[in-house]
């Protein structure tokens, strides 16, 4: 999970191994404030969020995009064995496509539709690690889903009149 969180948020392959040790370092310094009634997984998610942004601003490199192939899975909901060859064609660009505009987003709007769509995380967790009203989650993951449709039609519309 914690793996998961940072490179979702940095993109980098290599330090996410480096960042994940951080975060756990961090979790076991402040263990000792760590309030009992909210969930151990939460928290360290949010440690894991707040890793990954700091090694961003630190890297001056605080992005807009850098998503690759995340969340490959869960754009290919159907098996290409289901698919006749041209279908499955037709869908792996249609995914190519997605993720790539997703990559696009603003971090604002990117890293709640991810945790939310990808990661299946509630909007309360997602706040959480965020540093944001849960309300507010919503917001951005309603604005996020708009503007990822948006792009992805301006790039269909485009591929059909070239």
């Amino acid at each position: 999970m914690v793996g998961t969180v940072i490179w979702r948020a940095t993109g980098d392959h290599a330090a996410t191994e480096d960042l994940a040790q951080e975060t756990f370092l961090r979790a076991f310094r402040g263990l000792p404030r760590f309030d009992g009634r909210a969930k151990l997984s939460t928290w360290i998610y949010t440690i894991a969020h707040r890793v990954a942004i700091d090694h961003l601003r630190q890297a001056g490199r605080w992005r807009e995009t850098g998503m690759d192939d995340a969340g490959a899975n869960a754009l290919d909901s159907v098996s290409a064995d289901d698919l006749g060859p041209e279908a499955a064609v037709e869908q792996e660009e249609l995914a190519q496509l997605v993720r790539g505009q997703l990559a696009e987003l603003p971090d604002k709007y990117r890293l709640p539709l991810v945790y939310a769509a990808i990661d299946g995380l509630d909007h309360d967790a997602i706040g959480a690690a965020l540093g944001v009203p849960p309300g507010t989650v919503k917001t951005l993951v309603f604005r996020g889903k708009q503007m990822l449709k948006a792009r992805v039609m301006a790039v269909l519309r485009t591929r059909c009149l070239v």
